[in-house]
This record gives structure tokens, sequence and C-alpha cells, in this order.
């Protein structure tokens, strides 16, 4: 049962993969501008938003989640755990943490708001007060955890002595998006319908 999990994870892990790998390119090209990111964005839509894709997705997301629940137990119970494992173990957390609220934000954003979770729905989070000091670390975080929870899944399958300082990529692409977003880059102007959404909350006017 031990090894159905981890090979299901795994397996799991190369189709969200593949999304997350659309998803972080449109992501790295919002440092250029907001029309980059959007024409990614579009080219990644046309595949991931079709239903039966989309349904399974979020199917995949789902279930990974309870599977990394359930190996993340494990990691507790091992007697002795080197510096990998606590990696594993801290980005695994934060993971499931992430994929809950920021997919279910997503789609809520969407289906009942009926608002484009696109460049600007992002960046309203990184330009407005008090919103940008909670999600600029709650972004970072969330590089970092995908990037050593990358790593961890490496070194345990042959270490490298190169996985140590690739730790560092996290930091630094998770403030890259953070400052594109941020309008560090160039300037942002929220459009009407999402200065409307973002008023719900609290602390936004």
């Amino acid at each position: 049962m031990r090894v159905e999990a981890k090979q299901a994870h795994r397996r799991l892990a190369l189709f969200i993969g593949l999304f997350l790998a659309v998803h972080f390119a449109a992501h790295f090209s919002a440092v250029g501008s907001i029309a980059a990111q959007d024409l990614v964005l579009r080219w990644g839509r046309a595949v991931y938003r079709v239903p039966v894709i989309e349904a399974a997705l979020v199917l995949a997301l789902a279930v990974q989640v309870v599977l990394g629940i359930g190996l993340l137990r494990r990691i507790t119970k091992r007697s002795r755990k080197d510096f990998w494992h606590w990696v594993q173990f801290a980005s695994g957390c934060y993971l499931v943490y992430f994929i809950v609220m920021h997919t279910s934000a997503a789609l809520i954003t969407r289906l009942a708001f009926g608002l484009d979770t696109n460049f600007y729905w992002a960046a309203g989070t990184l330009v407005l007060d008090p919103l940008r000091y909670g999600f600029a670390p709650y972004y970072v975080l969330a590089v970092m955890a995908i990037t050593g929870h990358l790593l961890a899944a490496l070194h345990f399958r042959k270490a490298r002595r190169w996985h140590k300082p690739a730790l560092a990529l996290g930091p630094l692409a998770g403030v890259a998006i953070v400052l594109a977003y941020g309008g560090a880059f160039y300037a942002i102007e929220l459009p009407a319908e999402h200065h409307v959404y973002f008023e719900y909350y609290p602390g936004v006017s």
C-alpha cells in the first residue's frame, strides 16, 4: 500500500507538473509585460480550460492532497530524519495548505463572482494595501515549497551535490514573480471589476 501511494503520488505529480510548467511560464513572462503574461496564459488555457482536462486537473490536485497528507504522516513516524526529510515535510505541508486555498479561491472567484482569474486577479493581492503584506510571503513561500519538494524528490531518487544550492532558486524565483505582479517593473492599473471584487477583502477600500 505504501509503495502504491508513492507511485500514485509521483504519477499525479507528472500530470500536475505539465500544468505547473505552463502556469509558471505565464508567471515568469509577467516580468516582461502584462501582454506577455496574457499571451502565455491564453495559450495554456486553450488546453487546460477544456472542461474534461480542467475537471481531471482539479480531481488530480484533490487526490494529490489526500495522498500527500498520508505520506507526510509517514515522515513524522520515521525515527531518523535527515535534512531532506525535513525539506520534504515542510514543503509538503505548505503545498497542502496552498493547493487547497489557491485552487478554491480561483474556482470561487470564477464561478461565484464571474471574474477572470487573469493577471489582475493576482496583481490585486500585491498592489493593494493591506493585502500585499500577507500575499507577498504567501506566494514566495509557495514557490519555495514547490522548489524544495521537487529537489527533495530528486535527492531521494539520486543524491546530487547541486541539490542543496539549488534550493536558493525558490526564493529568487518567488521574489521575481511577486515583484512583477506587485508593479516593480511597470505601472499596474486594476480594472474596475477587479477593484469591486477586492473591496470584499477586509481593509481594502
